[in-house]
């Protein structure tokens, strides 16, 4: 998964006896329970090589990389909204049933009320892919957001944010022709973490903005919107 050097390679089986559900409600863990088949702990990287990020808002000392196997991917943004949760660090979660597979990604930060908790800032999930296939999403994201792809590596936080939305970029690249060269641009924008968030901003807002337009039944909505959207366009392409 991303190319992950063997060394941060675990293969731990947790135990989802043990995991920390009491906060839900007793049908939503009788859900989880049953969606869940199986955890693994596919690796964690530390900051022995990748320095760690601490802020007053932020604590990233490692970053985990999960497999959840459930009974269906469709279950993956509820089983995936309860573990981004439970999980302090961030974490990239493989999805997989018997035939398909994707991804979840989520930015979190430190609860100021309480530092031993986290808050979900962003999160989203990757298309399904065919699982055992490697087709065109599969190899763009192994290619532009596997391990030795990534150009910022400052920091834990930095290298998981630029994997992140390498990745979302990736998953909404149908949206406009210059996804591919955001990908591989060769601007500043991928060594500098502020100019990743603001990328990640107007990535989130072309993906609204296309969204409504498809649901638009009013010319003058449309227009609005698509005025919007070429200036939209035009703050994308600064960035290559």
């Amino acid at each position: 998964m991303f190319k992950i050097p063997e060394e941060y390679n675990t293969g731990l089986v947790t135990d989802k006896k043990r995991f920390p559900l009491s906060h839900l409600k007793q049908a939503e863990r009788q859900r989880f329970r049953r969606t869940l088949k199986e955890l693994v702990l596919d690796a964690v990287v530390k900051d022995d090589i990748i320095p760690s990020f601490v802020s007053d808002t932020d604590s990233v000392r490692a970053v985990q990389f999960f497999t959840a196997d459930v009974d269906s991917v469709r279950s993956a943004p509820f089983v995936c909204g309860i573990l981004q949760r439970m999980t302090k660090t961030p974490s990239v979660i493989k999805v997989r049933d018997d035939k398909k597979e994707l991804y979840s990604f989520a930015l979190k930060r430190l609860n100021l009320q309480d530092k031993d908790l986290v808050v979900v800032t962003d999160e989203f999930l990757t298309h399904s892919l065919t699982r055992g296939v490697s087709g065109t999403e599969d190899r763009l994201i192994q290619d532009f957001a596997g391990w030795d792809c990534i150009v910022n590596k400052t920091d834990l936080y930095s290298w998981y944010l630029e994997m992140m939305v390498k990745c979302y970029i990736i998953t909404n690249r149908d949206l406009w022709s210059g996804m591919n060269d955001l990908l591989s641009s060769k601007s500043k924008v991928w060594y500098n973490t502020e100019d990743v968030l603001l990328l990640f901003e107007d990535v989130k807002v072309l993906v609204r903005l296309t969204d409504e337009r498809s649901r638009s039944v009013t010319t003058g909505n449309a227009s609005r919107i698509n005025g919007e959207l070429k200036r939209t366009y035009a703050k994308l392409k600064g960035y290559v």
